[in-house]
């Protein structure tokens, strides 16, 4: 009981290199789904998944300066039914065009490496990591699954 008390209390040490390394990928996955369109500024695809569901990514580029450039992403599912819950999801990358890294912020502030657990806004310890994760498996998703839209159908996300 004692030992369980110890490893429960123990301070989160956030995995800087694993963090790093994450971002340097996701930087490489934007750069591959951007590959042939570099001067567009909404890039678009439709991705199909079991049971013959189809999804819908968009990336848009925003704010854009010599070292950063800052894009927002959407993905929900194509679906002409309104859902009684929210279903898509949108987050804002910034990235770093210098070291080579993207990474998710929410518009106007990064997120920390640590947060308290518990904590009033149910963050997880390592919030930034799973946050950054989740891109990685949605650009992988992307990259794996999806189909360019060159000329985008116009939709919103349910």
């Amino acid at each position: 009981m004692i030992d369980v008390m110890k490893k429960a209390n123990k301070q989160y040490v956030p995995d800087l290199v694993s963090l790093q390394l994450l971002g340097e990928l996701n930087y490489r996955r934007i750069g591959r789904i951007m590959r042939g369109q570099e001067d567009a500024v909404e890039w678009h695809f439709s991705i199909h998944s079991n049971g013959d569901q189809e999804s819908r990514l968009r990336l848009t580029l925003g704010q854009e300066s010599k070292f950063t450039s800052e894009m927002a992403l959407e993905f929900g599912p194509q679906t002409e039914k309104k859902l009684l819950f929210e279903t898509s999801l949108s987050m804002t990358i910034r990235l770093y065009h210098d070291v080579g890294i993207a990474e998710i912020t929410d518009g106007h502030r990064q997120y920390s490496g640590v947060y308290p657990y518990p904590n009033d806004a149910m963050l997880h310890r390592d919030e930034k990591f799973r946050l950054n994760q989740q891109l990685a498996d949605l650009l992988e998703l992307c990259l794996k699954q999806g189909h360019r839209l060159n000329n985008p159908l116009p939709f919103q996300f349910a």
